[in-house]
């Protein structure tokens, strides 16, 4: 059903790119049945009901002794400023995660160049919260 949304979400913008370059002065009104209005409510309803959305990010270190964590987070953000990071403390371990990819192959070209510096970076899905991507 999300993908059939999708679908007509992506023709309606379509047709709007299309006939915005007539004129400033033309209006476009959309018509749609009645399932369809409803099924736009819904996906606004579900989506504003979910605080979470599921994403890539990439971990650079998980360890149990925090002054690593903290040295490692003071390393990536001298070496990346600007790029997010966060950390989380999952008894007993510390783990530091950063960026948010869509997908798993959008990091990769990140996560090569970390591994430089740090050798056990690797891609987890996370649930991210949708205020720190909109912040971001």
């Amino acid at each position: 059903m999300l993908k059939r949304i999708e679908s007509i979400l992506f023709i309606q913008t379509l047709i709007w790119v299309c006939l915005l370059p007539l004129s400033a002065q033309t209006s476009i009104n959309l018509k749609s049945s009645k399932s369809v209005n409803n099924m736009m409510e819904d996906f606004v309803t579900i989506g504003k009901a979910n605080e979470n959305i599921k994403a890539w990010r990439i971990q650079i270190i998980t360890t149990d002794d925090r002054r690593q964590m903290e040295s490692a987070i003071s390393t990536f953000i001298s070496l990346h400023p600007g790029v997010n990071m966060d950390w989380k403390h999952v008894a007993p371990y510390y783990q530091v995660r950063v960026g948010y990819y869509e997908n798993k192959n959008k990091l990769m070209p990140f996560l090569l160049d970390l591994k430089k510096t740090f050798p056990s970076a690797t891609p987890v899905y996370d649930q991210v919260s949708k205020r720190a991507l909109v912040s971001n």
